[in-house]
């Protein structure tokens, strides 16, 4: 990529020097439609040639004057190329996390289903045993699982 920056700048070098070298003279008249020309020959009638008058053709340097960087471009591509990687980076992390999200709601919303469509809830303890739950446990459980899934689910 750096050679087409260069090849574009030597290019537009070769262009201005043409410009400067070879500054001609450009004619500028209106025909009898009305339509303004630009030329670097007289108009062609001799009606015409009388209403052309002469342009001189203004080169402005590149903008910057005196201060003008030709290796501008490498920070510029650096800091492009800065920001792409860590564009990526931050995509990246925010699919973990979505996929993180994801995996959380889909238990939310098993534990809340479980909750809901089971006949018999029961917890396991420590030891190895179950604890079933009493209707008021359940009810309380299923509220406090919603809540969840619905804070997770957003």
């Amino acid at each position: 990529m750096p050679h087409l920056a260069a090849g574009r700048a030597l290019a537009l070098v070769a262009a201005l020097a043409c410009l400067g070298a070879d500054a001609q003279t450009m004619y500028k008249w209106k025909d009898e439609k009305g339509v303004t020309h630009f030329s670097e020959h007289p108009p062609p009638d001799e009606k015409t040639q009388k209403k052309a008058t002469k342009v001189e053709p203004k080169v402005t340097p590149p903008s910057g004057g005196a201060g003008y960087d030709p290796n501008a471009w490498k920070s510029k591509e650096a800091d492009a190329k800065k920001a792409r990687v860590e564009r990526g980076r931050q995509e990246q992390v925010d699919a973990q996390d979505r996929a993180k999200r994801a995996e959380q709601c889909d238990r939310a919303r098993v534990r809340v289903a479980n909750l809901t469509n089971a006949t018999r809830v029961f917890r396991d303890n420590p030891d190895g045993t179950r604890t079933y739950y009493e209707d008021k446990e359940r009810a309380a459980e299923l509220a406090k699982a919603k809540d969840y899934a619905e804070e997770v689910c957003r």
